[in-house]
């Protein structure tokens, strides 16, 4: 049967690489030309695309040059589908991962043009969707060690979840926990999908809320400043405010980070 023959620089053209990918390949011993003419020219079939398509493919997922070989050298269909299924397998997990990102960066973006626009000290009310979270429960003290040690563990929770990459972390504090003296931390929390496993489903709705670019050190006043403004306004507060990060070093390229305290109104 005759074949339709390419050259090596043909081949390379169109399959989207150079030729030293195809020497390289040959003198490793996973993709040879299908015949080498008396002149030393080498001739690659079009039969020969397709297989050429998948090692790049494999290649392009971070598959060795020892781990293709070994496949090439004793090729069957199950081995092909072992090797087809591990493969797709860390497809599906770069593709959640990828999807996350995404996500992150969408809402990063958002928060930090509200960051940008925000008034500080004032307070706002302001609608807040449905959102689910995941939740770690704290019960330590609020000095920044066992703070920090808290966040790792959360993090360790949220890898375990499925929650990838960067991933923004804010906190929860009872409203029974502010006193005249200070405030405790009941739970650290990151945003999550519907569908995360132990997510639990927070409540939108109108909140009260102020913003503060001096990072953590007015936690306390702003709290007992919201309070009061309730009281003032016989507004019935929820029984937990909520502290996010709206603007870190990404932005500011300082410490005094923008925070965001709210709190949700009560129908």
């Amino acid at each position: 049967m005759n074949k339709n023959y390419f050259t090596t620089g043909e081949f390379a053209k169109m399959a989207g690489v150079n030729k030293q990918t195809l020497f390289y390949y040959d003198k490793e011993g996973i993709f040879k030309p299908d015949t080498v003419l008396e002149n030393g020219y080498r001739c690659y079939s079009y039969t020969q695309f397709e297989t050429f398509t998948v090692i790049s493919m494999l290649r392009d997922l971070g598959v060795s040059i020892k781990e293709i070989k070994a496949h090439m050298a004793n090729p069957s269909p199950d081995a092909l589908i072992r090797l087809l299924t591990s493969k797709r397998s860390e497809i599906d997990k770069k593709i959640k991962a990828l999807e996350w990102s995404k996500a992150y960066i969408d809402n990063e973006i958002q928060v930090t043009k509200e960051g940008r626009d925000a008034k500080i000290g004032e307070i706002i009310v302001q609608d807040i969707p449905d959102i689910y979270l995941a939740e770690s429960d704290y019960g330590g003290p609020t000095d920044d060690m066992a703070i920090t040690e808290a966040l790792g563990k959360h993090i360790e929770y949220c890898n375990k979840l499925g929650i990838y990459s960067a991933c923004p972390i804010g906190a929860i504090i009872p409203l029974s926990a502010v006193t005249d003296k200070g405030y405790t931390y009941s739970k650290f929390y990151t945003p999550a999908g519907e569908n995360t496993e132990g997510a639990v489903f927070d409540k939108g709705g109108p909140h009260l809320c102020i913003y503060d670019n001096e990072g953590y050190k007015n936690i306390h006043k702003n709290c007992l400043k919201i309070i009061e403004y309730a009281r003032e306004n016989n507004i019935k507060l929820d029984d937990c405010f909520y502290e996010d990060v709206i603007l870190d070093d990404l932005s500011t390229g300082s410490y005094n980070y923008l925070v965001k305290l709210l709190i949700r109104i009560c129908d």
